[in-house]
């Protein structure tokens, strides 16, 4: 593991980073506690704020495709703006009680816009394969 990147990364990809970190944990518990109680809506207000810092921040990180067909955005950006739309739908069903869709907006933003794209983070050359892959390798 390569800690020293931590120190030469740009404050963006930090807090983008720390973020994720922590609406990975946060999710996890979702997962595991009892659904409805006060917990539960706290930790997913939460969830959400962080959610949105980490959406937001995210098209502040364009190191990925500088220059390409996108402008400075990569096709990653467009997941950005799929969770945003998922995390408004989540709040409308849970607030409209409609719990089955209120869930599924909220797995998929998990799965999807979580698990997936912190999967393409350990690609080579992004940041965190560089800390965590590249000295293995």
């Amino acid at each position: 593991m390569n800690l020293v990147l931590f120190s030469e990364a740009s404050p963006i990809i930090l807090l983008h980073l720390m973020f994720a970190v922590l609406v990975i944990v946060i999710g996890a518990i979702q997962f595991i506690c009892n659904k409805g109680t006060t917990l539960h809506r706290g930790l997913g207000y939460v969830w959400i704020i962080a959610m949105l810092v980490i959406c937001l921040s995210s098209f502040g990180i364009k190191t990925i495709m500088p220059s390409g067909i996108f402008g400075d955005f990569s096709p990653i950006h467009l997941l950005s703006i799929w969770v945003l739309f998922q995390l408004a739908r989540g709040i409308y069903f849970a607030r409209k009680h409609e719990i089955a869709r209120h869930r599924k907006c909220m797995v998929y933003t998990y799965v999807g816009g979580l698990l997936i794209a912190g999967a393409f983070t350990l690609m080579p050359g992004r940041f965190l394969y560089k800390v965590l892959l590249a000295p293995w390798i």
